[in-house]
């Protein structure tokens, strides 16, 4: 086999990034703090992180829309309420990121069908830190279905480098008529939250739920 040589380039991606001095009160705190946790993964079973907080945050999100069940493998919906027949794909977004929407990664034909029948419904959860669920966008509309298969045929057409769907909040309040569901603050703080962030906009007032 013949050797090959490393190279030393002057890429773009290398001046990407702002690399700042490693906090070490911060990562001893935390690691402090996430001790209970750790228990509690150990208690549980859970020990894969990724799938301990989505199990965490979409059993959240599917317990105050009505879910009972919850899906532990990564193939399937997120969630299934056993009475109605009805299924959960939810989606969760940080507060502080700078778009709230659902991004779906390498959908499939067969779960973008799935989005055009009437027993799946989407939800996207948008928290604050770890644990506080700020609201959630809820709600079920075969467009969504459509547009998924539209990007997935835009993507091996090769127009697209990145098998990667997106639909914001906005697209799925105005088009798709879904609703904007309070678990834990008031319709006005939540009101407060959507006028900071989409200032001269009201796209969402109607779409508010009263609990």
């Amino acid at each position: 086999m013949s050797r090959i040589l490393f190279k030393n380039q002057e890429l773009d991606i290398f001046k990407k990034g702002d690399y700042q001095e490693i906090n070490r009160d911060f990562i001893s705190e935390a690691n402090y703090a996430i001790q209970p946790l750790i228990a509690i993964q150990n208690k549980y079973n859970k020990l894969d992180n990724d799938s301990f907080f989505n199990e965490l945050k979409d059993g959240m999100v599917g317990a105050y829309l009505d879910y009972d069940l919850i899906n532990i493998q990564k193939h399937g919906f997120d969630a299934k309420n056993s009475q109605k027949n009805t299924y959960l794909e939810v989606k969760q977004v940080s507060f502080s990121t700078t778009s709230w929407g659902a991004t779906f990664n390498d959908t499939t034909y067969e779960k973008a069908k799935a989005f055009e029948d009437e027993k799946l419904f989407l939800a996207v959860g948008v928290w604050a830190g770890l644990s506080e669920l700020l609201f959630i966008v809820y709600g079920q509309n075969p467009l969504i279905g459509q547009y998924l298969k539209q990007r997935i045929d835009f993507f091996k057409s090769g127009k697209s480098v990145r098998s990667t769907q997106s639909i914001s909040v906005k697209k799925l309040v105005q088009d798709c008529g879904f609703k904007i569901l309070t678990p834990v603050k008031t319709k006005k703080e939540i009101q407060n939250i959507f006028r900071l962030k989409y200032k001269g906009e009201d796209w969402w007032t109607e779409a508010i739920l009263d609990e």
